[in-house]
C-alpha cells in the first residue's frame, strides 16, 4: 500500500471512530449499529467495524457475541494490539479464568494502545478490578435465576451467551434445553438433550426431560420408555416421578394405570411420608375464611389468566385471598396476579416443611392447590396437615390418589362421597381470564353444503385412537372436513407428515386442514362443530371456542372432557354434545352435523346457554368455590 493510499485509509478510520464516539456519547447503540454494519462490508474497516459491533454488543449484555468477535480478530497474523486487554476483561466478566489470565499475561507483551478501548468508553472496566469480581457461570447463574422467574426469553438469551464461549459446557447445555421445554421449542430441546446424553451420558434427570419431550412431539413409547428408566435409576425421586406422572394425562386411564408409574409413585409418598404428623389445625368459625392458592408452577398463560380472574373476583366480605406464587408480586411474569391476592409469598425456594409452616403461621384455614403434578417436589405438603382445609384443584393424578388428608375439587353436582368436593360448573372458568361475552355465530354450512368441524390441540394430544375417532365421525358425514387450528405445533415437516399417516389409516388425510393466523374468536366463525380431544385437551381454548360461538362435543369420561361435560350439561347441552365413550361421541358429532336446522338453533341458543351457568364468569366461578369451601369447613366444625 502506497503512503498516500495509507493515509487515506488512516483518515477514513479515523472518520469512523469518530462517528463511533459520538454515537456512544448519545447513547444511541441502534445508529451505531446501523453504521458498523454497514461498514464491516468495506474491506478496509472491516476490522474496525468487527471492534465497534463487539462493544455495541457488550452495551447490549450480549458478552458472548462480543467475545466471540474479537477472538475472530486474533486468528489473523495482525490484530489492534489491546484486543488481548479487552478479551481479558471479557472473559474475567465470563468466569473464564484460565483465559482471562492469558490473555492478560499476553496483553503485556504488546505497545499500549487505545484502538478497541476507545470503542468500549471510558466506563469499561480495568482487568483488576474485572478480575477481583470473577465468579463461577456467571451468565448461566442470570440465566437461571431469570429463569425461576419466569423471564424465559431474558434467560434463553443469557444461556445461549454462555455458550457461545463455552459450547461443550454440559451443565448449561442442560439448563438450555429446560428453558426450550418451557417456550415451547421441544423439537431443539430434544436435540440439545440428546447432546448432553452423548458428552456426558444419560442421568435420570435427562431421561426424564427427554421423556416429556418426546411425548410432547408425539413420540408417546418412547417417551414413556425413558420415564421407565429414569424411574428405575432414581425410584425415590419425587421429582422424577412427579413429571412422569404429570405426563400420565395424555394416556387414557387403564393405559395410565397399565404402566405402573402411579402405583409406584404412590407407594413412594407413602413411604416418604413424615413419621409423626401434627393434627391439622381447627376451624372455628373465623370470618373471612383465609383462603390460600398455591400457584407457583402455571404452566400457560391462559391458566394464570385464569387463576387471577377468580381470584380477583372472590367476594372480600366472605373470604381473603393470599397467593403462594413464584418471585416478587411486582414480577414481569405475575403480572396476571395484580389486584387478585390480599397477600402474595414468594415459594419458589422453599421446601414442603417450611411452606406447611408458613401456612400454618399465616393462619390459612383452606389450601387451593392449582400446581398439582407440575410441583411434585411439594407432593408430601397434604401429608403434613399444613390448613383445617387442604383441597386438590387441578393437575391431579389422572389415576389414583396420592396419599394425604385432603379433599379434591371434582366436576358435577351433588354428593359425591368421602374426598370430593363438587364444582358442578366442572374445574375451569371457561371465560378465561377475558370475561368475554358469548356471541351467536352463524354455522359456516349455511352458505355452503359443507360440515367443518374445527380442533386445537398440541402433538401430545394427537394420539392413534383419537384420529381413529375423528375419522369415523368424517367418514360418518359425507363431504365433511376437519380444521386444525395451528398454535405454531404443526409447521413442521415431521408433524405433517405424522397427521397425513394417523389420518391416513383412517382414510380420510385428504380431508384435513391446518390453518394458521386468526384468533379463536375468528376460528369459531368458520366451523360448524368443534371436538375436544381426549384424554387431554386445552380445555380453556375451548372455552373460548364456545364463546366465538362454536359448539363443543366432548368425551365425559376423559380427564378434560368431564370438565367440559359437567360445564355442558348444567347449560342444558348435556344430551346434544356430551358421550359417556367413544361410540356415543362418535355418534353425538355424526348426529348434530346431520341435523343442520338443529345445529342453526342450537348455535343461535348458544350466548344464552352459557351466560346461564354461573360458573362461567369468574365471579361466579369464585362464589362457587367459596360455597364449597366454606360449606367443607362448617362440616369439619360440627
Amino acid at each position: 500500500m502506497s503512503t498516500n493510499e495509507s493515509q487515506v485509509a488512516s483518515a477514513v478510520a479515523e472518520q469512523f471512530r469518530s462517528q463511533m464516539a459520538e454515537y456512544r456519547r448519545e447513547n444511541d447503540d441502534q445508529k451505531a449499529l446501523e453504521a458498523a454494519e454497514a461498514a464491516l462490508q468495506d474491506p478496509a474497516l472491516s476490522v474496525e467495524a468487527t471492534c465497534a459491533l463487539a462493544a455495541i454488543y457488550y452495551r447490549a449484555g450480549a458478552l458472548g457475541y462480543a467475545i466471540k468477535m474479537l477472538a475472530s480478530l486474533m486468528e489473523s497474523t495482525t490484530y489492534p494490539n489491546d484486543i488481548p486487554e479487552v478479551l481479558a476483561v471479557l472473559y474475567a466478566q465470563a468466569g473464564c479464568l484460565s483465559d482471562a489470565l492469558y490473555l492478560a499475561k499476553l496483553a503485556t507483551t504488546e505497545k499500549p494502545a487505545h484502538d478497541v478501548l476507545d470503542y468500549f468508553g471510558p466506563s469499561f472496566p480495568k482487568f483488576a478490578d474485572a478480575f477481583a469480581q470473577v465468579s463461577a457461570k456467571p451468565l448461566m447463574a442470570s440465566g437461571m435465576s431469570e429463569m425461576n422467574a419466569g423471564n424465559l426469553d431474558r434467560a434463553k438469551f443469557l444461556v445461549q451467551q454462555h455458550l457461545i464461549i463455552l459450547p461443550n459446557d454440559v451443565e448449561a447445555l442442560d439448563a438450555y434445553a429446560r428453558i426450550l421445554t418451557q417456550l415451547g421449542e421441544i423439537t431443539d430441546a430434544i436435540g440439545i438433550l440428546r447432546s448432553v446424553s452423548t458428552l456426558a451420558g444419560p442421568s435420570a434427570t435427562l431421561l426424564s426431560r427427554m421423556g416429556h419431550c418426546l411425548i410432547q412431539v408425539g413420540d408417546f413409547q418412547e417417551g414413556l420408555a425413558c420415564h421407565h428408566e429414569a424411574v428405575a435409576r432414581a425410584p425415590t425421586s419425587a421429582p422424577i416421578l412427579g413429571a412422569a406422572m404429570a405426563d400420565m394425562r395424555f394416556f387414557d386411564r387403564p393405559e395410565a394405570a397399565a404402566t405402573g408409574i402411579p402405583d409406584t409413585w404412590a407407594t413412594q409418598l407413602a413411604s416418604a411420608a413424615p413419621k409423626t404428623v401434627r393434627t391439622a389445625p381447627k376451624y372455628a368459625g373465623a370470618s373471612p375464611v383465609r383462603i390460600c392458592y398455591l400457584c407457583s408452577s402455571l404452566d400457560s398463560d391462559e391458566l394464570r389468566g385464569m387463576v387471577g380472574a377468580i381470584a380477583r373476583s372472590h367476594d372480600r366480605s366472605r373470604v381473603t385471598v393470599v397467593g403462594f406464587g413464584k418471585g416478587e408480586a411486582e414480577g414481569q411474569n405475575n403480572q396476571w396476579s395484580r389486584g387478585a391476592f390480599d397477600l402474595w409469598r414468594d415459594v419458589s425456594s422453599l421446601d414442603v416443611t417450611t411452606m406447611g409452616a408458613l401456612i400454618r403461621g399465616e393462619g390459612i384455614h383452606v389450601v387451593i392447590d392449582a400446581d398439582g403434578l407440575l410441583a411434585p417436589a411439594r407432593s408430601s405438603l397434604f401429608q403434613r396437615n399444613t390448613a383445617p382445609l387442604q383441597v386438590s384443584w387441578l393437575h391431579a393424578p389422572v389415576t389414583g390418589r396420592a396419599p394425604g388428608n385432603y379433599v379434591s375439587f371434582s366436576p358435577g353436582s351433588g354428593d359425591m362421597g368421602e374426598g370430593r368436593l363438587a364444582l358442578a360448573g366442572g374445574r375451569y372458568c371457561l371465560s378465561g381470564s377475558t370475561g368475554a361475552a358469548p356471541v351467536a355465530s352463524p354455522a359456516p354450512m349455511e352458505s355452503g353444503e359443507t360440515i367443518t368441524f374445527g380442533v386445537e390441540l398440541s402433538r401430545a394430544e394427537l394420539n392413534p385412537r383419537l384420529a381413529m375417532a375423528w375419522g369415523r365421525i368424517l367418514q360418518a358425514v359425507p363431504g365433511s372436513v376437519l380444521l386444525f387450528r395451528d398454535t405454531g405445533m404443526f409447521g413442521d415437516q415431521a408433524s405433517i407428515d405424522r397427521i397425513v399417516s394417523l389420518f391416513g389409516n383412517a382414510g380420510v388425510s385428504h380431508r384435513i386442514d391446518v390453518v394458521k393466523g386468526g384468533d379463536r374468536a375468528e376460528f369459531a366463525a368458520n366451523i360448524d362443530i368443534a371436538l375436544l380431544p381426549f384424554p387431554s385437551a386445552n380445555i380453556l381454548a375451548y372455552g373460548e371456542i364456545l364463546c366465538g360461538g362454536a359448539p363443543v362435543v366432548a368425551l365425559s369420561s376423559s380427564g378434560s372432557g368431564a370438565d367440559m361435560g359437567a360445564f355442558l350439561t348444567q347449560a342444558g347441552l348435556g344430551d346434544a354434545l356430551v358421550a359417556a365413550d367413544v361410540a356415543a361421541y362418535v355418534a353425538a358429532a355424526s348426529a348434530l352435523a346431520g341435523d343442520k336446522a338443529g345445529l342453526v338453533a342450537l348455535r343461535r341458543g348458544l350466548p344464552e346457554r352459557l351466560a346461564s351457568v354461573p360458573s362461567f364468569s369468574a365471579k361466579g366461578f369464585a362464589r362457587m368455590v367459596e360455597d364449597a369451601v366454606i360449606g367443607a369447613l362448617g362440616q369439619l366444625q360440627a
